[in-house]
């Protein structure tokens, strides 16, 4: 059975429809489809793990698939804020087309600022091609500014990356919250190319754990590594074609300037 509409609030061509009003939210996490879908495995992990609200539905009919989500029988949006206390998560079910990333992107970012939300943690892998002979993917964080760098102090074993390319909506999450006086830390794991990684996402949600007090345990995710590689290729292959029509690739070069 579905829930009622309790809020719809529209940014850039965006509705957002809220079921229960995202309230007294400090940490918004994104897990958006990116490279080896480290963010989407991690946003999912966090949402069963902690057994979060589905609070708010986003859709765009002129951006996105004509597409509902059927789910134990209710009807779901493709992309969805759930909620579990002060942490929600942002995931889709389907990738973002490249002509849609920057409205989406920083509606996300506006919608944020509008709930009062402290702080988005952007998920994200980054392509290693020798991700098959580390034994534990390496950890790195970007900040947005000098607050979201103090909430990456907590993190152990993570580092800044020296330099590099970000391309898709997370680099436009990351301007957009510049822009806006919202704080972002984007946490990056090293990560197979076009295979899920839930190693990747491990590591990942180890660093949210720190940040965020959350304490989920990745004991599942490692064991069950595998079966969500075999479940997720599909979205893996979408998702594929969608980062070779963004300039996906461009992030494996380095950067024309250094300082």
């Amino acid at each position: 059975m579905n829930s009622s509409i309790v809020y719809r609030e529209e940014i850039y061509g965006w509705e957002f429809l809220e079921f229960e009003h995202l309230e007294d939210v400090k940490f918004m996490i994104v897990g958006l489809p990116d490279v080896g879908l480290v963010g989407a495995i991690t946003g999912m992990h966090l949402i069963r793990s902690k057994d979060m609200s589905y609070t708010v539905g986003i859709d765009h009919y002129g951006a996105l698939p004509p597409v509902v989500i059927m789910n134990r029988g209710r009807v779901l949006h493709p992309i969805r804020i759930y909620r579990s206390g002060d942490v929600a998560a942002l995931i889709t079910d389907v990738p973002i087309l490249p002509a849609a990333i920057p409205s989406f992107s920083a509606a996300v970012v506006e919608y944020s600022r509008r709930r009062g939300i402290e702080y988005i943690i952007s998920a994200t892998g980054v392509g290693n091609p020798k991700r098959l002979e580390q034994e534990k993917p390496s950890l790195y964080w970007l900040a947005s500014d000098k607050k979201a760098s103090l909430l990456a102090s907590s993190l152990r074993m993570a580092s800044e990356p020296e330099q590099g390319i970000i391309v898709g909506p997370y680099a436009i999450i990351l301007k957009e919250a510049m822009k806006k006086h919202v704080h972002n830390l984007v946490l990056l794991a090293d990560s197979f190319i076009d295979i899920p990684d839930p190693e990747a996402a491990a590591v990942i949600v180890e660093g949210i754990n720190s940040i965020t007090g959350l304490n989920v345990s990745v004991d599942e995710l490692i064991k069950q590594a595998e079966e969500i590689k075999l479940r997720m290729r599909d979205l893996m292959k979408e998702t594929k074609a969608v980062m070779a029509r963004m300039g996906k690739e461009m992030e494996y070069r380095a950067p024309i300037l250094y300082t």
